[in-house]
C-alpha cells in the first residue's frame, strides 16, 4: 500500500496544540495553521509544527507561509528523518478548500490538507473538519485515525527564524 492511500494516524494529544493555536488566532479574526510530520516510512504523526510569526501572514481569509519558513521546517524534518505529510489550517466559518487553498497549498501526491471551521470556537473532533488529499487534484478524503493510546513526540513552532520547541 502506498503512502498516498494509507491514512494518517493522529495521537489524540496532537489535536490540543492545533486547537489552541486556531482558537487563539481565531479570536483575533485570523486564520492560522500547522503541519503534521511522521516518520519517513509510516503515517503516525510524531510532530505537530505550528506556525510562528516571522514569514507568516495571517488575517481574515488569509494564512500564508513564506518559502523560507517552509524551508526551515522541511530542513528540520529531513535532518531528523521526518516527513511532512499534512497541513491543517483554519477558516472563519466553513471547512472548504478555497480557490487559493487549491492553487497554493503544497501540491504533492499523497499530501493531505485539512480545514478547521469556525476558528473562534473550533470543533475538537477532527471528523468535523474538512479533509482532502492531493493526487492530480484535491480530492475529499476521510479524517485520520485518532488514537488516544499514542504519545505525541513533540510540538514545535516554525517560521523563518527556524524550528523551536512550542
Amino acid at each position: 500500500m502506498t503512502t498516498a492511500t494509507r491514512k494518517l494516524v493522529l495521537p489524540a494529544s496532537a489535536v490540543d496544540p492545533v486547537l489552541q493555536e486556531i482558537r487563539r488566532h481565531g479570536l483575533a479574526d485570523q486564520e492560522t495553521g500547522a503541519l503534521l510530520l511522521t516518520g519517513r516510512s509510516d503515517m503516525q504523526v510524531l510532530v505537530v509544527a505550528v506556525a510562528g510569526t516571522t514569514g507568516i501572514v495571517r488575517g481574515r481569509g488569509l494564512f500564508t507561509v513564506s518559502a523560507v519558513a517552509y524551508d526551515r521546517l522541511f530542513t528540520f524534518a529531513e535532518e531528523r528523518s521526518y516527513r511532512v505529510r499534512a497541513m491543517i489550517h483554519s477558516h472563519p466559518e466553513e471547512a472548504f478548500l478555497s480557490r487559493t487553498d487549491r492553487a497554493y497549498s503544497l501540491r504533492v501526491p499523497g499530501f493531505v490538507s485539512a480545514v478547521v471551521p469556525t476558528y473562534a470556537a473550533p470543533p475538537a473532533d477532527p471528523e468535523s473538519w474538512g479533509w482532502w488529499r492531493f493526487d492530480q487534484d484535491w480530492e475529499p478524503c476521510t479524517a485520520p485515525v485518532v488514537d488516544p493510546g499514542l504519545s505525541l513526540v513533540r510540538t514545535v513552532v516554525f517560521d523563518e527564524e527556524g524550528v523551536r520547541e512550542y
